[in-house]
């Protein structure tokens, strides 16, 4: 099976179980969806995943390593594997 993208971040959804779809779009976590269809006055202030500075506007899929929050697994796991910049 082909490995899906995030329509918003350009990562690549490697946990599923937080995949989301709306409008026909593929995203890695709800925190994605919320900023790619206009959630972005709900992630004032909330912090930032340190791979793809998406607001984290739902902790329900947060990761956190150390020092380091992510928006989801997907983006824990890319940062894990090297990608130290967002793909999208």
């Amino acid at each position: 099976m082909p490995q899906s993208i995030c329509a918003h971040c350009g990562t690549a959804i490697t946990h599923p179980e937080t995949m989301q779809e709306s409008a026909g779009k593929t995203y890695c976590c709800r925190n994605c969806v919320a900023m790619a269809t206009g959630g972005t006055k709900e992630g004032a202030g909330r912090p930032l995943c340190a791979h793809c500075e998406t607001p984290i506007v739902d902790e329900t899929t947060a990761v956190h390593r150390g020092s380091q929050s992510f928006c989801c697994a997907n983006c824990a796991d890319a940062v894990s594997a090297g990608a130290t910049q967002p793909l999208a």
